[in-house]
């Protein structure tokens, strides 16, 4: 099942500020919003639900240190953050 994309408020701002620390991932976040679009099971997403106060949310990986969190409404993504575990959880 093929999802839409939106990013939450104050997530552009955000990733702008990732990208700008760490350019080298620029493709690598790029390639992981389109997986996360296309198949939300694709194994290198390595998505899971989330726990705890964010027990509404999930997570996949960008790589072995960076995440993402995200909620799903219906067909809709909506991205929340970026950053390493720490930052995000």
């Amino acid at each position: 099942m093929a999802y839409s994309l939106a990013y939450a408020p104050g997530f552009e701002r955000r990733l702008v500020r990732f990208l700008k620390l760490h350019p080298e991932l620029k493709a690598r976040v790029g390639k992981t919003l389109s997986l996360l679009k296309a198949d939300l099971d694709y194994p290198s997403l390595e998505t899971h639900k989330l726990k705890g106060k964010l027990n509404d949310k999930y997570a996949c990986s960008i790589n072995y240190e960076y995440r993402l969190v995200f909620k799903i409404n219906d067909n809709l993504i909506q991205v929340l953050s970026i950053g390493n575990h720490d930052d995000v959880y």
